[in-house]
């Protein structure tokens, strides 16, 4: 990992007021998580951390039925409330996003997505935010395809480096999410175009839908279809330890001859990866929902982000956990540290943010990854 560096885009300050723009009291936000998942009660936990700073009222909903329709279900009971909120923040899902946007365009409360890219028929649809429904204020995901594509390569170097590949190529299965997920898609685009250019050989790639205990099931059939396999591509941390359960219980050494690598940043991969049965797992997208709910903090009191992308959208890198900064990531994730860092600061709103320069995604996420690092880093020495 970087160590989340400063990197600033150049551009000329504007200071643009939207037509929705208001300076007003606090603004309210719901969020619609689409499940109640360890990753999801993560990114919410953040949200609630920056929203106490930032003084936004926040409200959190879980999809305990995580289905689309059930997800556009939820939209419109919020949307029909007597009391709106101000903005709505939710995921994008195939199917149902342009139906969800419209909803809230039709009964006037704002919006912003989020985690996922945007569906092509959504996007064939309503296009870009701001254009077709004005409402929509902007989209915010990591971009899927570099870190599919991220994976293999780390997966690669780790098995040439152990010499675990003497043949031509690296035999490879992979394990991937759901069909209704763009970050399914997006992140198979990246492992399946990553295979072509690389070493890597991919035998397999199958969908177990994100689960652990289908994951493992699948991962046994696999090792036996293809028991020269030298790597599992996994597109969650979640289906990679039911990979890792499956190919420990078949007598393979994970980590040793047999590399896993995953997304997510969960704190069971995290220990994985301590222990050496897991290579690698790209994350920090858990923060994604706190930056949602920075642009729109600013927005809200006047600052537009429309300086930080012309089309409104906004996309950022996944960063690796590994044994060399496993240690630091954990520090990142650890609520105390969320509470203990003023996410106000990073706002462009009141004197603070007078004249700081246009960030882009990925510096904003440097910089707040940076300062839980360093506030880590001294809780733990002031414990010693």
């Amino acid at each position: 990992m970087k160590s989340f560096p400063a990197r600033l885009l150049i551009s000329c300050l504007l200071l643009f007021t939207g037509p929705f723009a208001d300076a007003g009291p606090r603004p309210s936000v719901v969020f619609l998580s689409p499940d109640d998942s360890r990753f999801w009660q993560l990114v919410a936990g953040f949200m609630e951390a920056v929203a106490t700073d930032l003084e936004v009222d926040l409200e959190v909903q879980y999809d305990r039925e995580s289905h689309r329709f059930s997800y556009l279900r939820m939209a419109k009971d919020v949307l029909s409330r007597e009391e709106k909120p101000d903005y709505l923040l939710f995921m994008c899902k195939e199917h149902v996003t342009e139906s969800m946007l419209k909803l809230a365009d039709g009964a006037g409360v704002r919006t912003f997505t989020f985690n996922t890219d945007v569906p092509d028929a959504a996007r064939a649809s309503i296009g870009m935010p701001r254009t077709v429904l004005p409402s929509w204020l902007g989209h915010l995901s990591p971009d899927n395809i570099a870190a599919g594509r991220a994976l293999v390569t780390l997966l690669g170097k780790q098995a040439e480096k152990l010499g675990l590949a003497p043949e031509a190529s690296i035999p490879m299965v992979a394990l991937s999410g759901t069909l209704d997920s763009s970050a399914t898609k997006d992140r198979d685009r990246g492992l399946l175009a990553a295979a072509v250019q690389q070493r890597s050989e991919l035998r397999q790639l199958v969908y177990a839908n994100w689960s652990r205990e289908l994951a493992r099931e699948k991962t046994e059939v696999l090792l036996k279809r293809y028991p020269n396999t030298v790597s599992i591509w996994s597109a969650s941390d979640g289906m990679a330890l039911g990979a890792i359960e499956a190919a420990r219980n078949a007598g393979w050494a994970p980590g040793e001859n047999l590399l896993v690598g995953s997304v997510d940043w969960e704190p069971e991969a995290l220990e994985k990866i301590r222990q050496g049965e897991l290579l690698v797992s790209l994350g920090r997208h858990f923060m994604g929902g706190g930056l949602a709910l920075l642009l729109l903090h600013d927005y809200h009191h006047g600052r537009d982000f429309s300086d930080m992308s012309p089309d409104y959208i906004f996309r950022y890198e996944l960063e690796p956990a590994t044994r060399d900064n496993v240690d630091q990531v954990q520090r990142i994730l650890d609520p105390e540290n969320w509470s203990a860092v003023d996410f106000g600061r990073f706002s462009r709103v009141g004197e603070m943010g007078a004249g700081k320069a246009v960030p882009d995604p990925d510096a904003l996420l440097d910089a707040m990854t940076g300062a839980l690092a360093r506030q880590g880093a001294d809780t733990v020495a002031s414990r010693k």
